[in-house]
Protein backbone atom coordinates (compact mmCIF):
# COMPACT_ATOMS: atom_id res chain seq x y z
CA UNK A 1 0.00 0.00 0.00
CA UNK A 2 1.31 3.44 -0.95
CA UNK A 3 0.95 6.34 1.46
CA UNK A 4 -0.07 9.99 1.39
CA UNK A 5 0.62 11.93 4.59
CA UNK A 6 -1.28 15.21 4.75
CA UNK A 7 -2.28 18.06 7.08
CA UNK A 8 1.11 18.59 8.68
CA UNK A 9 4.14 20.83 8.57
CA UNK A 10 6.86 19.05 6.61
CA UNK A 11 10.32 19.40 8.15
CA UNK A 12 12.87 19.53 5.35
CA UNK A 13 15.45 22.12 4.37
CA UNK A 14 12.70 24.49 5.39
CA UNK A 15 9.33 24.12 7.07
CA UNK A 16 6.36 23.56 4.73
CA UNK A 17 3.11 24.35 6.59
CA UNK A 18 0.07 22.60 5.15
CA UNK A 19 2.42 20.13 3.55
CA UNK A 20 2.13 16.58 2.31
CA UNK A 21 4.38 13.66 1.41
CA UNK A 22 3.48 11.01 -1.16
CA UNK A 23 5.18 7.62 -0.87
CA UNK A 24 5.26 4.96 -3.58
CA UNK A 25 6.70 1.67 -2.39
CA UNK A 26 9.71 2.48 -0.24
CA UNK A 27 10.55 5.84 -1.84
CA UNK A 28 9.34 9.41 -1.49
CA UNK A 29 7.63 10.52 -4.71
CA UNK A 30 6.43 14.01 -3.78
CA UNK A 31 7.07 16.64 -1.08
CA UNK A 32 5.16 19.90 -1.07
CA UNK A 33 1.83 21.64 -0.62
CA UNK A 34 -1.02 19.28 0.23
CA UNK A 35 -3.18 20.94 -2.44
CA UNK A 36 -0.78 19.55 -5.04
CA UNK A 37 -0.90 16.12 -3.40
CA UNK A 38 -4.69 16.17 -3.78
CA UNK A 39 -4.25 16.65 -7.50
CA UNK A 40 -1.93 13.63 -7.55
CA UNK A 41 -4.45 11.60 -5.59
CA UNK A 42 -7.26 12.68 -7.90
CA UNK A 43 -5.32 11.35 -10.87
CA UNK A 44 -4.37 8.14 -9.10
CA UNK A 45 -6.26 5.03 -8.08
CA UNK A 46 -7.38 5.82 -4.50
CA UNK A 47 -7.58 2.13 -3.71
CA UNK A 48 -3.79 1.82 -3.76
CA UNK A 49 -3.19 4.67 -1.29
CA UNK A 50 -3.51 4.84 2.48
CA UNK A 51 -4.11 8.42 3.61
CA UNK A 52 -2.52 9.43 6.92
CA UNK A 53 -3.72 12.63 8.60
CA UNK A 54 -0.95 14.35 10.59
CA UNK A 55 -3.68 16.35 12.39
CA UNK A 56 -1.83 19.63 12.29
CA UNK A 57 1.40 18.19 13.65
CA UNK A 58 4.70 17.57 11.90
CA UNK A 59 5.95 15.25 9.18
CA UNK A 60 9.60 14.77 10.07
CA UNK A 61 12.55 12.77 8.75
CA UNK A 62 13.13 9.52 10.59
CA UNK A 63 15.98 9.73 13.09
CA UNK A 64 19.28 7.89 12.63
CA UNK A 65 21.43 7.04 15.67
CA UNK A 66 25.01 6.12 14.78
CA UNK A 67 26.18 5.66 18.37
CA UNK A 68 23.96 3.60 20.67
CA UNK A 69 24.73 0.52 22.78
CA UNK A 70 21.38 -0.70 24.01
CA UNK A 71 17.84 0.03 25.21
CA UNK A 72 14.83 -1.72 26.75
CA UNK A 73 16.97 -4.00 28.92
CA UNK A 74 19.21 -5.33 26.14
CA UNK A 75 22.62 -4.46 24.73
CA UNK A 76 24.44 -5.31 21.50
CA UNK A 77 27.08 -7.11 23.55
CA UNK A 78 24.43 -9.57 24.76
CA UNK A 79 25.26 -11.13 21.42
CA UNK A 80 21.89 -12.70 20.69
CA UNK A 81 19.51 -12.29 17.79
CA UNK A 82 16.62 -11.96 20.24
CA UNK A 83 18.30 -9.05 22.03
CA UNK A 84 19.01 -7.21 18.79
CA UNK A 85 15.39 -7.63 17.66
CA UNK A 86 14.18 -6.25 21.01
CA UNK A 87 16.60 -3.34 20.64
CA UNK A 88 15.46 -2.55 17.08
CA UNK A 89 11.76 -2.85 17.93
CA UNK A 90 12.10 -0.46 20.85
CA UNK A 91 13.92 2.13 18.75
CA UNK A 92 11.19 2.15 16.11
CA UNK A 93 8.73 2.98 18.89
CA UNK A 94 10.82 6.04 19.82
CA UNK A 95 11.22 7.53 16.34
CA UNK A 96 14.60 6.09 15.43
CA UNK A 97 14.32 4.49 11.98
CA UNK A 98 17.90 3.24 11.62
CA UNK A 99 20.92 2.80 13.85
CA UNK A 100 24.45 1.54 14.24
CA UNK A 101 24.49 -0.74 17.29
CA UNK A 102 27.76 0.07 19.01
CA UNK A 103 30.24 -2.24 20.64
CA UNK A 104 32.19 -1.58 23.79
CA UNK A 105 35.79 -2.63 24.28
CA UNK A 106 35.68 -6.41 24.58
CA UNK A 107 37.69 -9.52 23.77
CA UNK A 108 38.40 -10.48 20.17
CA UNK A 109 35.99 -13.39 20.49
CA UNK A 110 33.09 -11.28 21.77
CA UNK A 111 33.70 -8.54 19.21
CA UNK A 112 33.71 -11.10 16.39
CA UNK A 113 30.53 -12.68 17.74
CA UNK A 114 28.55 -9.42 17.64
CA UNK A 115 29.98 -8.60 14.19
CA UNK A 116 28.56 -11.90 12.92
CA UNK A 117 25.25 -11.07 14.59
CA UNK A 118 24.98 -7.67 12.89
CA UNK A 119 26.08 -9.07 9.52
CA UNK A 120 23.33 -11.70 9.52
CA UNK A 121 20.52 -9.68 11.11
CA UNK A 122 17.17 -9.62 9.30
CA UNK A 123 14.82 -6.77 10.17
CA UNK A 124 11.16 -7.36 11.05
CA UNK A 125 8.48 -4.86 9.89
CA UNK A 126 8.06 -3.25 13.34
CA UNK A 127 11.78 -2.69 13.87
CA UNK A 128 14.31 0.03 13.16
CA UNK A 129 16.84 -0.83 10.48
CA UNK A 130 20.27 -2.07 11.58
CA UNK A 131 22.39 -0.01 9.18
CA UNK A 132 25.74 -1.49 10.18
CA UNK A 133 27.95 -1.48 13.24
CA UNK A 134 29.96 1.11 15.15
CA UNK A 135 33.11 -0.39 16.67
CA UNK A 136 33.82 1.79 19.71
CA UNK A 137 37.18 0.45 20.78
CA UNK A 138 39.12 -1.61 21.57
CA UNK A 139 41.98 0.52 20.16
CA UNK A 140 41.64 3.33 22.69
CA UNK A 141 43.69 5.03 25.41
CA UNK A 142 43.17 3.67 28.92
CA UNK A 143 43.67 7.17 30.35
CA UNK A 144 40.37 8.22 28.78
CA UNK A 145 38.56 4.89 28.80
CA UNK A 146 35.48 6.27 30.59
CA UNK A 147 33.06 3.36 30.88
CA UNK A 148 35.03 1.13 28.49
CA UNK A 149 36.37 -2.15 29.90
CA UNK A 150 40.04 -1.54 30.69
CA UNK A 151 41.42 -5.11 30.59
CA UNK A 152 40.28 -5.55 26.95
CA UNK A 153 41.93 -2.37 25.62
CA UNK A 154 44.63 -3.25 23.10
CA UNK A 155 46.83 -1.85 20.35
CA UNK A 156 45.41 -1.45 16.87
CA UNK A 157 45.52 -4.80 15.10
CA UNK A 158 45.21 -4.86 11.30
CA UNK A 159 44.64 -8.60 11.27
CA UNK A 160 41.68 -8.21 13.62
CA UNK A 161 40.29 -5.38 11.48
CA UNK A 162 40.68 -7.49 8.34
CA UNK A 163 38.86 -10.36 10.00
CA UNK A 164 35.99 -8.11 11.09
CA UNK A 165 35.81 -6.53 7.63
CA UNK A 166 35.59 -9.98 6.05
CA UNK A 167 32.47 -10.58 8.17
CA UNK A 168 30.88 -7.14 7.93
CA UNK A 169 31.85 -5.72 4.55
CA UNK A 170 30.00 -2.44 4.04
CA UNK A 171 28.25 -2.91 7.38
CA UNK A 172 31.46 -1.77 9.07
CA UNK A 173 30.19 1.80 9.18
CA UNK A 174 32.25 3.53 11.90
CA UNK A 175 35.36 2.76 13.96
CA UNK A 176 36.36 4.77 17.04
CA UNK A 177 40.02 4.70 18.09
CA UNK A 178 42.70 6.80 19.79
CA UNK A 179 45.15 7.99 17.10
CA UNK A 180 48.09 8.45 19.47
CA UNK A 181 48.19 4.76 20.45
CA UNK A 182 50.56 2.26 18.78
CA UNK A 183 49.45 1.16 15.32
CA UNK A 184 46.48 3.54 15.20
CA UNK A 185 47.70 5.68 12.29
CA UNK A 186 48.23 2.55 10.19
CA UNK A 187 44.72 1.42 11.09
CA UNK A 188 43.34 4.81 10.04
CA UNK A 189 45.07 4.49 6.67
CA UNK A 190 43.71 0.97 6.15
CA UNK A 191 40.15 1.98 7.06
CA UNK A 192 40.14 5.18 5.02
CA UNK A 193 41.38 3.27 1.95
CA UNK A 194 38.18 1.21 2.25
CA UNK A 195 35.92 4.23 2.77
CA UNK A 196 35.18 3.24 6.37
CA UNK A 197 34.64 6.34 8.53
CA UNK A 198 37.03 6.69 11.47
CA UNK A 199 36.33 8.61 14.67
CA UNK A 200 38.68 9.91 17.33
CA UNK A 201 37.49 8.95 20.80
CA UNK A 202 38.66 7.84 24.23
CA UNK A 203 41.87 9.63 23.33
CA UNK A 204 44.66 11.56 25.05
CA UNK A 205 45.98 12.90 21.73
CA UNK A 206 47.55 16.33 21.62
CA UNK A 207 46.18 18.98 19.30
CA UNK A 208 48.92 18.16 16.78
CA UNK A 209 48.29 14.40 16.94
CA UNK A 210 44.53 14.80 16.61
CA UNK A 211 44.86 17.29 13.75
CA UNK A 212 47.19 14.93 11.90
CA UNK A 213 44.68 12.09 12.32
CA UNK A 214 41.79 14.25 11.09
CA UNK A 215 43.72 15.29 8.01
CA UNK A 216 44.62 11.65 7.43
CA UNK A 217 40.94 10.80 7.27
CA UNK A 218 39.77 10.27 10.87
CA UNK A 219 37.46 13.24 10.51
CA UNK A 220 34.90 12.34 13.13
CA UNK A 221 34.79 12.95 16.90
CA UNK A 222 33.08 10.46 19.21
CA UNK A 223 30.88 12.11 21.89
CA UNK A 224 32.56 15.52 21.79
CA UNK A 225 34.07 16.71 25.11
CA UNK A 226 33.59 13.28 26.71
CA UNK A 227 36.36 10.69 26.78
CA UNK A 228 39.01 12.93 25.23
CA UNK A 229 41.74 15.43 26.08
CA UNK A 230 39.93 18.71 26.69
CA UNK A 231 40.51 22.24 25.48
CA UNK A 232 43.25 24.29 27.18
CA UNK A 233 44.60 27.53 25.80
CA UNK A 234 48.16 26.15 25.75
CA UNK A 235 47.18 22.62 24.64
CA UNK A 236 43.91 22.58 22.69
CA UNK A 237 43.86 18.78 22.69
CA UNK A 238 41.37 16.60 20.85
CA UNK A 239 38.48 18.97 21.53
CA UNK A 240 40.39 21.90 20.04
CA UNK A 241 41.35 19.94 16.93
CA UNK A 242 37.79 18.73 16.31
CA UNK A 243 36.38 22.24 16.70
CA UNK A 244 39.09 23.90 14.62
CA UNK A 245 39.08 21.52 11.65
CA UNK A 246 36.06 22.52 9.51
CA UNK A 247 35.61 19.09 7.88
CA UNK A 248 35.51 17.15 11.17
CA UNK A 249 32.16 15.80 12.31
CA UNK A 250 31.33 16.02 16.02
CA UNK A 251 28.88 13.85 17.97
CA UNK A 252 26.76 15.59 20.62
CA UNK A 253 24.94 13.81 23.47
CA UNK A 254 22.20 16.37 24.11
CA UNK A 255 20.84 15.00 27.40
CA UNK A 256 22.15 18.15 29.14
CA UNK A 257 24.02 15.83 31.52
CA UNK A 258 27.05 14.91 29.42
CA UNK A 259 27.53 18.44 28.07
CA UNK A 260 26.56 21.82 29.50
CA UNK A 261 24.28 23.76 27.13
CA UNK A 262 26.94 26.47 26.93
CA UNK A 263 29.50 23.95 25.69
CA UNK A 264 27.04 22.83 23.01
CA UNK A 265 26.70 26.48 21.95
CA UNK A 266 30.50 26.71 21.64
CA UNK A 267 30.53 23.66 19.36
CA UNK A 268 27.71 25.07 17.23
CA UNK A 269 29.55 28.37 16.91
CA UNK A 270 32.66 26.54 15.65
CA UNK A 271 31.17 23.90 13.37
CA UNK A 272 29.17 24.10 10.15
CA UNK A 273 25.64 22.76 10.64
CA UNK A 274 26.42 19.84 8.30
CA UNK A 275 29.14 18.55 10.67
CA UNK A 276 27.06 18.35 13.86
CA UNK A 277 25.58 14.94 14.74
CA UNK A 278 23.13 14.17 17.52
CA UNK A 279 23.64 10.75 19.09
CA UNK A 280 22.39 9.08 22.26
CA UNK A 281 25.18 6.73 23.41
CA UNK A 282 22.22 5.03 25.10
CA UNK A 283 22.63 1.91 27.23
CA UNK A 284 20.34 -0.98 28.15
CA UNK A 285 18.69 1.04 30.94
CA UNK A 286 17.06 3.34 28.37
CA UNK A 287 13.28 3.19 28.67
CA UNK A 288 13.49 1.50 32.08
CA UNK A 289 13.34 2.75 35.70
CA UNK A 290 16.36 3.79 37.74
CA UNK A 291 18.35 0.81 38.99
CA UNK A 292 21.34 -1.44 38.34
CA UNK A 293 22.19 -2.53 34.80
CA UNK A 294 25.08 -3.83 32.66
CA UNK A 295 27.29 -2.22 30.00
CA UNK A 296 29.50 -4.85 28.39
CA UNK A 297 31.43 -6.44 31.26
CA UNK A 298 30.65 -3.74 33.83
CA UNK A 299 27.82 -2.85 36.17
CA UNK A 300 26.22 0.57 35.83
CA UNK A 301 23.85 2.40 38.13
CA UNK A 302 21.08 4.70 36.94
CA UNK A 303 19.76 7.46 39.20
CA UNK A 304 17.52 10.29 38.00
CA UNK A 305 18.14 9.11 34.44
CA UNK A 306 21.95 9.42 34.64
CA UNK A 307 23.93 6.19 34.08
CA UNK A 308 27.24 5.87 35.95
CA UNK A 309 29.84 3.31 36.96
CA UNK A 310 30.26 2.60 40.66
CA UNK A 311 33.17 5.08 40.80
CA UNK A 312 30.98 7.83 39.37
CA UNK A 313 32.02 7.98 35.70
CA UNK A 314 29.18 8.60 33.27
CA UNK A 315 28.40 5.37 31.41
CA UNK A 316 26.38 6.27 28.36
CA UNK A 317 22.92 7.82 28.54
CA UNK A 318 19.27 6.88 28.89
CA UNK A 319 18.33 9.32 26.15
CA UNK A 320 16.12 8.80 23.11
CA UNK A 321 17.13 10.62 19.94
CA UNK A 322 13.74 12.33 19.72
CA UNK A 323 14.23 13.62 23.28
CA UNK A 324 17.66 14.93 22.23
CA UNK A 325 15.98 16.79 19.36
CA UNK A 326 13.44 18.33 21.73
CA UNK A 327 16.20 19.34 24.15
CA UNK A 328 18.10 21.17 21.42
CA UNK A 329 14.95 23.03 20.40
CA UNK A 330 13.61 23.77 23.90
CA UNK A 331 16.83 24.39 25.85
CA UNK A 332 18.95 26.05 23.16
CA UNK A 333 16.16 27.57 21.08
CA UNK A 334 17.51 26.23 17.79
CA UNK A 335 15.46 26.14 14.56
CA UNK A 336 13.54 22.90 14.26
CA UNK A 337 14.69 22.13 10.72
CA UNK A 338 18.36 22.48 11.73
CA UNK A 339 18.00 20.20 14.75
CA UNK A 340 16.25 17.46 12.78
CA UNK A 341 19.05 17.65 10.21
CA UNK A 342 21.56 16.96 13.02
CA UNK A 343 19.65 13.78 13.90
CA UNK A 344 18.84 12.45 10.43
CA UNK A 345 20.55 13.70 7.28
CA UNK A 346 23.89 14.60 8.91
CA UNK A 347 24.50 11.22 10.58
CA UNK A 348 23.45 9.39 7.43
CA UNK A 349 25.95 11.34 5.35
CA UNK A 350 28.68 11.03 8.00
CA UNK A 351 28.72 7.24 7.70
CA UNK A 352 28.13 7.04 3.96
CA UNK A 353 24.45 6.07 3.88
CA UNK A 354 22.84 7.05 0.60
CA UNK A 355 19.26 8.32 0.10
CA UNK A 356 18.53 8.43 3.82
CA UNK A 357 17.78 11.04 6.45
CA UNK A 358 15.97 13.62 4.33
CA UNK A 359 12.38 14.23 3.25
CA UNK A 360 13.21 14.64 -0.39
CA UNK A 361 11.90 13.13 -3.61
CA UNK A 362 13.77 9.92 -4.44
CA UNK A 363 14.92 9.34 -0.87
CA UNK A 364 13.99 6.35 1.28
CA UNK A 365 10.55 6.74 2.83
CA UNK A 366 11.63 6.81 6.49
CA UNK A 367 9.47 9.40 8.25
CA UNK A 368 7.82 10.32 11.52
CA UNK A 369 4.40 11.76 12.21
CA UNK A 370 4.61 13.97 15.30
CA UNK A 371 2.14 15.95 17.37
CA UNK A 372 2.42 19.75 17.58
CA UNK A 373 4.44 19.13 20.78
CA UNK A 374 6.83 16.79 18.92
CA UNK A 375 5.46 13.67 20.57
CA UNK A 376 5.70 10.57 18.39
CA UNK A 377 2.49 9.41 16.72
CA UNK A 378 3.80 7.16 13.95
CA UNK A 379 7.06 5.76 12.60
CA UNK A 380 7.26 4.87 8.90
CA UNK A 381 10.24 2.81 7.71
CA UNK A 382 10.75 1.84 4.09
CA UNK A 383 7.30 3.16 3.21
CA UNK A 384 5.47 0.98 5.76
CA UNK A 385 4.13 1.80 9.20
CA UNK A 386 6.47 0.27 11.78
CA UNK A 387 4.93 1.92 14.85
CA UNK A 388 1.56 3.64 15.22
CA UNK A 389 1.28 4.18 18.96
CA UNK A 390 -0.74 1.00 19.38
CA UNK A 391 2.12 -1.50 19.27
CA UNK A 392 3.48 -1.00 22.76
CA UNK A 393 4.84 2.02 24.55
CA UNK A 394 8.09 3.38 23.28
CA UNK A 395 10.21 6.17 24.54
CA UNK A 396 9.97 9.79 24.19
Amino acid sequence: MNLIITNGTVIGDRLIPGGAVVIIGNKILFVGDERDSRLLLKAADRSVFQIIDAQGGYIAPGLIDIHIHGSAGVDLMDGTDEALHTFARYLASTGTVGFLPSTVTASKENTRRVAELVASFKREPDEADVLGIHLEGPYINAEYKGAQYGPAIREADLEELKSLFSILGDKMRLVTLAPETPGAMGAIDWLVERDIPVAIGHSAATYEEATAAIRRGANHGTHLYNGMRGLHHREPGVVGALLAEPDAYVQIIADMIHIHPGAIKVALACKPLERVLLITDAVQATGLPDGEYVLGDQRIFVKDGAARLAEGNLAGSTLSLLKAVRNMIEVLGLPMEEVFQMASRNPAEAVGLKDKGWIREGYDADLLVLSPDLELKMTIIGGAVAYDGKKGEGGQ
